[in-house]
């Protein structure tokens, strides 16, 4: 990030100026605030990586939702043309036994 690439930059000139004044806090102060502008960069990194992954999770979420949609609906098409057919199959065979009882009539 951009604040990150700052505390580093800024940290670097502290810790120069504190070497080549012989000031160990300030050389120490800019030392940390390299180490934060590091961290920074690092959470922003994460930050990134993190939303990018939630982004790829959703859309394979989706995408299986959708698949998952698709073949539940293509096995109930199949349920109902089953239940159609055996629902005919049994009508045809009362239709057959009444005939058959009038017929002894």
């Amino acid at each position: 990030t951009m604040s990150g690439e700052l505390d580093k930059i800024s940290g670097k000139v502290k810790e120069v100026a504190g070497d080549v004044s012989s000031n160990a806090k300030l050389e120490a102060e800019g030392l940390v605030q390299q180490g934060v502008g590091k961290v920074k960069e690092a959470a922003s990194d994460i930050e990134s990586k993190a939303s990018d992954a939630l982004e790829e999770g959703k859309a394979k979420g989706s995408q299986l939702f959708e698949e998952a949609k698709e073949k539940a609906t293509a096995l109930a098409d199949e349920a109902k043309e089953k239940v159609a057919h055996l629902a005919e199959e049994a009508k045809e065979k009362a239709e057959g036994l009444i005939n058959d009882i009038k017929s002894k009539f």
